[in-house]
């Protein structure tokens, strides 16, 4: 009899802690995708000081789609290359020229040729293309 109830005590212990090893495992979970989710992601636009129509359209089109996203988590920043702050970040993002970059943790997306393409035939390709970007960076 008692040997009976130590089997039954044991199962029942054994349950519980599965249960709670299961919450857990959902909980560390569920702390790892929000922490994935406010990972910060910035969108540089490096440009020179004398820009054409569709660089300008480039940092517009850009700035619009980040916008248009409402997250707090991520930033646009136009740089002037040309400049100090511009050099500097550039340098330590290994920008060498006009670039629109897509930067968050270790991995960026250079997206200068979309930009370029679609800035001012198809602005809402471009915005599509660089919410993409971001919403796979977070």
């Amino acid at each position: 009899m008692k040997f009976t109830q130590l089997i039954t005590i044991a199962l029942l212990m054994g349950v519980a802690l599965s249960c709670s090893a299961e919450a857990n495992k959902n909980k560390e979970e569920k702390n790892t995708k929000e922490l994935q989710q406010t990972e910060e992601v910035e969108v540089y636009y490096f440009h020179n000081t004398r820009r054409c129509a569709t660089c300008k359209a480039v940092e517009s089109v850009s700035k619009e789609a980040v916008q248009e996203l409402e997250n707090k988590n991520v930033s646009f920043t136009a740089l002037n290359i040309e400049k100090s702050e511009g050099k500097e970040k550039a340098k330590e993002l290994g920008i060498s020229g006009q670039t629109l970059l897509i930067a968050g943790g270790d991995e960026k997306f250079n997206v200068t040729q979309n930009g370029f393409l679609h800035a001012r035939s198809n602005p809402e390709k471009l915005k599509k293309i660089i919410q993409e970007k971001i919403k796979s960076l977070q």
